[in-house]
């Protein structure tokens, strides 16, 4: 942290300094060109600092480019088999080829260890084994421990707080968004470095003429690695215990396979090797084809441990994944994958509305548990060439899931959903080159189909549908169906150093919406219960993209245009037929790199978007037995500006990552929430026409400092996060300040021969204040764990995680988890054996506390009880 405050606070007073450039070739006393020694500008006055960096390239080339007010500067050259050099120049822009003497040593029997982070022009290189601890089995628990990389417990893989948009293996993009199947089951030893591909264009065609900010890996394989995997059973109680995984690879030039089975009933969730993540615009935008989750029934909320200590599960994964490169350079693809699970969950939620001059409480019990099952497939074919880019890939998703629930309070109540969905896609991508320049074609073509429904039993809302009297069941329908497509064509001329994206394009959607609510099989035809809506939607839009790229600025600037269209028939009157809008949502960005350690970034947005039409349905909809919601015969339109701020600073050579962000979200809506809670504790949802404001603010630090010669990673991260935002409940207008703040350093060493330590703390601080009330929560957890190796063959393990939780007014909670685990790789043979107790002291449940705009939560949940497990593995 010293280190990047102090760069922080010199930096700003030069920048007003000129640029020093020095550049010359690297070349050994034989004339012969040296690729990969590393050039360091260091300070005079700081000979342990660093001012710039370079990698020399094939042919021996270097670049230094950095500012200084310094009169001279020392430039070093070092490399493995040379004598390493240090000359002092004059600081000036300058070129200076360099002969570098060979350093000859007799290597006896010991281990020659290189750089664990090294740099080659815009990739950055991790070496595995640099960063492998004796526990680790994947090559993703080895990725979460280098500095700069974070990977969540979703399978998502960051960098340097962005999400990598490619995740390649040995060049090729077998698996896009199911990258987690790999991550978590591609053998850590297999592999030989993480390369880190920055301002990576995966476009080979746009390669050197439009620069790209997305930030790509390539996991490369040590060099006799063509058959690969993952193989082991496991068996245990109690109940029963289960854990199969069978994850054969195979990679090499013209093919790789990845096929898997996987069954467990011990927590590991396989949905995040299932579900497809799709990456857009420099950001994440999460599952794709994941179904519309239109109902469900009312869920426990999570508690925020490791999500396998409560996990109640019976998971089974098969997938398929084969990538075969023909003439040409075309890549034939499929991606098929089927998963089924049983979930169970249980707990107990005590819940508190908060309102004007009263407070609403009441607890259930309640057991849920879901069963999920859906089939996902890609056909895809690529080529990926210099000269021509085309994809086409036909995507197939069906999904056959259902959920029930008991809830007791003073009675019991019965919940059910069946919530089905199918959906059928196709997405087309051509890019010609024309010149210098480019023309795209992009079209993409959706059909969506989800009749979904909840029951619950005895019936609901009983002064609503059945004036008052007890009745036996409450069914909810919706159907919702959709076929939607988008097309555009764009036009990209280069003008260096200016770039012109420029193109129309089409988005067409016809969407309809059915709901109804049952009353003992009866369809209630009053007209405040039934809806029946039907829309078409067209938006029109001529999309004008400026770019300037010199040296280290990258400009932008979105001007994109649209006129939207529906076209609306409902069952009512009161909804307005034809709706047209126009939209103009202006951007700027920049980009700018001081040298090769930092980069500021800006962006400044005005936002215009409208409502879904769905919100037009006017009769109320059951969205859990507690409420009952309805909209309003008006789109909702919100208005706003976004503006961010980042600082970025990497010297990997050091081991040094850090970024310091800001964003800041300023909106207003025509439409606002009105909630209504009765006595009893149910809600009613109504939407009014009222303009209404909300203020977003985020504030984040990550720092990760690499030890090199403590093997040991540090990690810090913080962030604030201030939401204000108008309300309105039970008639009263007021505003709703929530605020969090959260801390969360952490380190792992694996400095010693046999010990291993890792810990972690994390203090989250939320605050929340509205007209009824002021909430207080406070969350810490701390995590752990230490391996020891007291010889070859053995290992023993031992995790643990503490969490406490106290809110306002009441008892602090707090509960212990710990495992212990002991590992056999015996002399001979392939087979290892691995012993666990999960949980040793047989914790029953966790409390958590969770807030909304109206209430606080206090959930118990329960946990996997204590269980032992004996898995033997082999290496494939």
């Amino acid at each position: 942290m010293g280190l990047l405050f102090c760069i922080g606070i010199f930096v700003p007073g030069g920048i007003v300094l000129a640029q020093t450039t020095i550049l010359g070739t690297v070349s050994s006393t034989d004339s012969e060109s040296l690729s990969g020694v590393s050039v360091l500008a260091l300070p005079a006055r700081n000979a342990s600092g660093i001012t710039s960096y370079s990698i020399t390239n094939d042919v021996g080339y270097y670049k230094l480019s950095f500012i200084s007010s310094a009169d001279s500067v020392f430039i070093a050259f070092k490399s493995l088999n040379y004598k390493d050099t240090v000359v002092a120049l004059i600081n000036q822009s300058q070129t200076f080829d360099i002969e570098l003497l060979p350093d000859i040593f007799e290597i006896k029997e010991v281990n020659v260890k290189g750089n664990p982070i090294s740099v080659r022009g815009d990739t950055i290189n991790y070496v595995v084994n640099s960063f492998a601890r004796t526990s680790d089995r994947s090559i993703a628990d080895v990725i979460s421990r280098m500095p700069g990389f974070e990977v969540t417990e979703l399978g998502q893989v960051y960098y340097q707080g962005k999400p990598i948009q490619k995740y390649y293996i040995e060049g090729m993009d077998l698996l896009e968004g199911r990258y987690a199947l790999a991550n978590k089951n591609l053998p850590h030893k297999s592999v030989g470095s993480v390369e880190v591909m920055q301002n990576h264009q995966p476009i080979r065609m746009l390669e050197d003429k439009i620069a790209s900010d997305g930030t790509s890996i390539n996991i490369k394989l040590k060099n006799d690695v063509a058959i690969t995997g993952t193989l082991y059973a496991g068996a245990g109680f109690s109940p029963f215990l289960h854990d199969v995984n069978l994850t054969p690879m195979l990679f090499n030039k013209n093919q790789q396979i990845i096929a898997t089975w996987q069954s467990n009933n011990i927590g590991d969730d396989l949905n995040t090797q299932h579900q497809h993540l799709t990456f857009s615009n420099g950001e994440l935008q999460g599952f794709k084809n994941r179904k519309p989750e239109l109902l469900g029934i009312l869920q426990i909320a999570k508690p925020q441990i490791e999500k396998q200590r409560y996990l109640d599960n019976n998971a089974n994964l098969i997938s398929y994944n084969h990538l075969l490169k023909i003439k040409n350079g075309t890549e034939l693809k499929i991606n098929s994958s089927f998963y089924h699970d049983k979930i169970k969950e249980n707990g107990q939620v005590a819940t508190s509305y908060f309102l004007n001059n009263d407070t609403v409480a009441f607890t259930e019990i309640t057991q849920n548990n879901y069963y999920d099952k859906s089939l996902s497939t890609d056909l895809t074919i690529t080529q990926n060439e210099k000269s021509r880019y085309l994809t086409n890939k036909f995507s197939i998703n069906k999904f056959w899931d259902s959920e029930e629930g008991l809830i007791q309070q003073n009675d019991e109540l019965l919940q059910k959903a069946e919530t089905p969905h199918f959906s059928l896609a196709n997405d087309f991508d051509i890019l010609l080159p024309v010149k210098r320049n480019f023309i795209r074609f992009y079209s993409f073509v959706d059909y969506n189909n989800s009749p979904q429904e909840l029951s619950f039993s005895p019936g609901v809302f009983e002064d609503v549908l059945n004036n008052g009297q007890l009745y036996g069941k409450t069914i909810q329908n919706i159907t919702e169906k959709n076929l939607v497509t988008h097309n555009f064509l764009q036009f990209t001329l280069t003008r260096k150093p200016w770039i012109f994206e420029t193109g129309p394009g089409i988005r067409f959607e016809r969407q309809s919406l059915e709901t109804s609510i049952e009353k003992d099989q009866y369809i209630i035809m009053d007209d405040s219960l039934r809806n029946k809506l039907n829309w078409n939607f067209t938006e029109l839009y001529f999309s004008e993209t400026i770019r300037y790229e010199k040296n280290r600025i990258r400009l932008s600037f979105g001007l994109p245009l649209s006129l939207l269209h529906y076209g609306i028939s409902y069952k009512t009157n009161t909804t307005p037929d034809e709706i047209q809008k126009w939209l103009f949502t202006p951007s700027v960005n920049l980009k700018y790199e001081f040298n090769g350690f930092w980069i500021w970034r800006m962006g400044a947005k005005y936002n215009q978007q409208l409502g879904d039409v769905s919100s037009l349905a006017q009769a109320y909809v059951f969205s859990s037995y507690r409420q009952l919601k309805k909209g309003i015969n008006q789109l909702s339109e919100k208005n706003g500006f976004r503006y961010n701020l980042g600082l970025e600073y990497k010297n990997p050579i050091s081991g040094f990552f850090s970024t310091v962000s800001w964003i800041s979200n300023h909106s207003t809506n025509n439409l606002l929430l009105n909630q209504k809670v009765n006595s009893d504790g149910l809600l009613f949802y109504e939407v009014l026409e009222k303009n209404n404001r909300s203020i977003f603010d985020n504030l984040s630090l990550t720092a990760n400092q690499y030890l090199a010669n403590l093997q040991a990673t540090i990690d810090f991260k913080a962030y604030y996060n201030r939401n204000k935002k108008e309300y309105l409940l039970n008639n009263h207008l007021g505003w709703l300040t929530n605020k969090a703040y959260i801390l969360h350093p952490g380190i792992s060493v694996n400095r010693w021969r046999k010990v291993d330590i890792a810990y972690s703390y994390r203090l989250q601080l939320m605050r929340q204040k509205s007209e009824q009330a002021e909430i207080s929560v406070t969350d810490q957890k701390h995590e752990g764990s230490i391996y020891y190796n007291p010889e070859k063959r053995h290992l023993l393990g031992f995790s643990f995680e503490y969490y406490e939780t106290r809110q306002s007014g009441q008892a602090q909670s707090s509960t212990f988890f710990a495992n212990f685990s002991y590992h056999l790789k015996p002399s001979k043979g392939k087979l290892k054996y691995k012993f666990e107790v999960r949980n040793i002291f047989n914790q029953s449940e966790i409390i958590s506390f969770y807030n909304s705009d109206i209430s606080l939560t206090r959930s118990s949940y329960s946990i996997r009880p204590r269980q032992f497990l004996a898995t033997v593995s082999i290496g494939l």
